[in-house]
């Protein structure tokens, strides 16, 4: 990872993080210390489940590089077994983390399935519970800021409004319990947004919306509960549900207390079927690129006031130019100064 000027970068980052817009909110250019990338077993440059020690490299690079946190995926650590916590599992990934220079936070263990860290399916919502609970646990060992939760799903996939509401509750209910304990631990829970995937489609959720998912945040009313924006997500579900993508962002940015960053050009995937690599020469589908190699207007996404002061992270494939990412949303945060 070639670092991108990280002096003149960390410089201009001490001068403007404290920079707030006239009615006292945080603007983009107080998130340029928070800037993160994630690290999981689909970046493309690392194998978490096999080898924390190159885990910790790409790490200690990426600090000098200019980024100032990490998100770790927590399906990709092995850590959690059975919805337990593996005891020298867990050792063994707090031994690599140890004096890490980058501030942390924690996705929830998830797949697409649904099957794993999914509190809207109340047939299962104990399970799951205790799976996030070890999620959890694992966050506050590693000393991570957020845990993410992607926004749940219903497994039957003929399930009506009435089975959704109640799942909505059964997630609230689960949520507040997990957040007194995060509290507790100095973790903030962050609800992420969804992106009309095979997933979510063939099955019942709200999380294609926005506005459903700060509903739900609001609800919960929870000092440890915030909503994770996922900007890729969103731009899709837009083009899907023919919402105003930029009003919506605008609409829920109160609530924002985790982002994630990422291009994409907006099209549904016509044949999910389609391995990756496919989809991107089609332009398909949750692509999860670099920021600037869509059509997602991110500036303008940064330029929105965050009044919690999210963690920008990049979450994205094509670990290589995770440099080039780096600079590039930078450059995004500082363009008003040049206007």
């Amino acid at each position: 990872m070639t670092c991108p000027a990280p002096e003149r970068l960390r410089s201009l980052s001490k001068q403007l993080s404290t920079q707030t817009s006239p009615d006292g909110v945080p603007t983009g250019l107080a998130l340029l210390n928070k800037i993160g990338l994630t690290v999981n077993v689909w970046s493309g440059k690392q194998l978490l489940r096999s080898d924390f020690d190159e885990m910790r490299s790409f790490l200690d690079e990426a600090a000098a590089a200019g980024f100032g946190y990490a998100e770790l995926g927590g399906c990709g650590l092995g850590v959690v077994m059975a919805g337990q916590v593996q005891r020298s599992r867990l050792a063994a990934l707090r031994d690599s983390l140890a004096d890490c220079p980058l501030r942390l936070t924690l996705h929830s263990a998830w797949f697409s399935s649904g099957r794993t860290g999914n509190l809207l399916d109340a047939t299962s919502a104990s399970v799951q519970y205790q799976g996030l609970r070890a999620d959890l646990e694992v966050a506050a060992a590693i000393g991570a800021e957020v845990l993410v939760y992607h926004a749940g799903v219903l497994a039957n996939r003929y399930s009506d409004g009435a089975e959704l509401a109640a799942g909505m509750a059964t997630e609230r209910e689960q949520l507040r319990d997990l957040a007194d304990e995060a509290g507790a631990r100095g973790i903030m829970i962050a609800v992420e947004n969804r992106a009309p995937t095979p997933a979510v489609l063939t099955r019942r959720s709200y999380g294609m919306r926005l506005d459903l998912v700060a509903e739900q945040v609001r609800e919960i009313d929870h000092p440890q509960v915030s909503m994770c924006l996922d900007v890729g997500h969103a731009y899709l579900a837009a083009s899907y549900l023919q919402y105003d993508y930029l009003a919506a962002v605008k609409a829920v940015a109160p609530l924002v207390g985790h982002l994630h960053f990422h291009d994409n050009f907006g099209r549904m995937a016509k044949q999910p079927e389609a391995d990756a690599y496919e989809l991107e020469l089609l332009g398909e589908g949750d692509l999860h690129l670099p920021p600037g190699w869509g059509t997602i207007p991110l500036a303008e996404v940064l330029a929105v006031p965050y009044p919690r002061e999210p963690a920008v992270i990049i979450e994205m494939r094509h670990a290589r130019h995770y440099a080039e990412a780096l600079e590039t949303t930078r450059g995004m945060l500082t363009a008003p100064i040049r206007a």
